[in-house]
């Protein structure tokens, strides 16, 4: 097994410095509370976290949001292995297509899996039972500030497996479609439900490569992104604001925020918000992308450029007998 590098490591936004020369001179100001790595389970436990995964397992099996993928779970010195073959049948509905979804081909087997791909290592057995009892997702247990941070859910990948942005992809679906259970999915957010990073209270409420929603919470005088190493990312963000109010020092200026408000962020535009006042300040924040696709190439607009060009190619029209 070998740690994803910090770079793509999941993340609320994740931290590539944009200017490395200021970051290197920089103390760290800022540092996300660690979660306590288990080192070992009981037979008991062993038991338990399978028990766990069954039920994880046997509802996937029947979500319209399975894809077919095969993936690792670590906890302790423990490993389980996924795998998901979808089934997906289609009918003519007028000039429309139909499709219904499952019941799938899921199963689980102890062990690592036999061929070279992603693992979700969570961190003891407290944050797997708040897992699957709902009351904290896995997207929530797994936002970093940076890289580093020990957080409930962390990624490796075996020996022999090259994390690229397609398989990240896919390990962001899993992440939130398998350890979420129910249809519809439902999430709750609020103080007992979420965790900190970069400086506020979050909650992931649904992720996926390229577009990441969560709620934040703010204490008042809390600021989030005091630390200069977070201030700008290479992607854009949209805040929402829905309750209570705040200053935002975005680029060189100064805004209010308050309610019914939503402030589009651009890439490598400086945003830092403090909230102010009696009450916390709370809202959404989308994120578009991953930094770390666009940390040593690309920029977000060439990349979106690209994706018009296939949509452009795509057939999502089939055609009759076409899969």
């Amino acid at each position: 097994m070998k740690a994803v590098p910090a770079a793509i490591a999941i993340a609320t936004a994740l931290s590539v410095p944009v200017t490395l020369a200021v970051a290197e001179q920089e103390e760290p100001s800022y540092q996300q509370p660690s979660v306590e790595q288990q080192q070992a389970l009981s037979a008991a436990e062993v038991a338990e976290a399978s028990a766990i995964f069954e039920r994880l397992v046997a509802d996937y099996r029947s979500d319209p949001m399975a894809i077919s993928g095969q993936f690792g779970i670590k906890v302790a010195d423990n490993f389980w292995t996924v795998t998901i073959d979808r089934k997906e049948t289609s009918s003519k509905r007028g000039r429309l297509t139909d499709h219904e979804f499952g019941p799938h081909e899921v199963t689980l087997s102890s062990g690592k899996p036999p061929a070279p791909t992603f693992v979700y290592v969570i961190a003891n057995m407290d944050v797997l039972r708040l897992i699957g009892e709902g009351k904290v997702n896995a997207g929530t247990a797994a936002m970093q500030s940076f890289g580093s941070d020990q957080v409930g859910v962390e990624t490796d990948t075996m020996e022999g497996f090259e994390m690229n942005s397609g398989a990240e992809a896919h390990l962001y679906h899993h992440l939130s479609h398998f350890f979420t259970t129910g249809v519809p999915e439902i999430t709750y957010f609020g103080a007992e439900h979420s965790l900190e990073t970069h400086g506020a209270q979050m909650t992931a409420l649904h992720f996926m490569k390229g577009f990441r929603i969560g709620y934040f919470t703010m204490q008042p005088q809390q600021t989030v992104n005091a630390d200069v190493r977070l201030q700008k990312g290479q992607m854009p963000n949209l805040f929402i604001v829905t309750k209570g109010r705040g200053v935002g020092h975005l680029g060189d200026r100064q805004i209010e925020l308050k309610p019914g408000m939503s402030v589009f962020v651009p890439p490598f535009v400086r945003h830092e918000f403090t909230a102010v006042g009696d009450e916390p300040m709370e809202g959404i924040v989308v994120l578009y992308g991953d930094n770390s696709d666009f940390a040593f190439g690309t920029s977000y607009p060439s990349f979106l450029e690209d994706l018009y060009e296939f949509h452009a190619d795509y057939p999502f029209r089939k055609k009759e007998g076409e899969e």
